[in-house]
């Protein structure tokens, strides 16, 4: 079971707000750990913590999150100004997949693994 995702980020407020903009997640907490920041976001079934980036950490190049429709979240997210980078795909398996960029060059996918209702 998938507890959280941590990603290594240049600015916390921003990438907050970002990730607020574009997932049904908001701010769980944050606390300090050994002289750091941490910020966790709870969204429905994961949880994304937020890291001060430095030289002794890489960012996180990829994070993937389930959506009911590939073609509804590419909408939502053109309203919001924020433009994919990648895709639309229509995978073998019948799964639909986009790809769009965070704030720090992370590679956000959105996939749709069952057909919309």
């Amino acid at each position: 079971m998938l507890h959280h995702i941590g990603l290594y980020v240049s600015d916390m407020k921003k990438s907050c707000e970002f990730y607020e903009r574009i997932l049904p997640i908001q701010k769980k907490e944050s606390f300090m750990w050994n002289d750091t920041e941490l910020v966790f976001l709870i969204g429905e079934g994961f949880q994304l913590e937020l890291l001060p980036n430095s030289a002794d950490h890489a960012a996180c190049s990829h994070i993937a999150f389930s959506v009911a429709s590939v073609t509804e979240k590419i909408e939502e997210l053109y309203q919001e100004e924020i433009l994919l980078t990648e895709g639309p795909y229509d995978l073998p398996n019948g799964w639909r997949t986009v790809f769009y960029e965070g704030p720090d060059g992370e590679e956000i996918e959105f996939i749709q693994t069952r057909t919309p209702h």
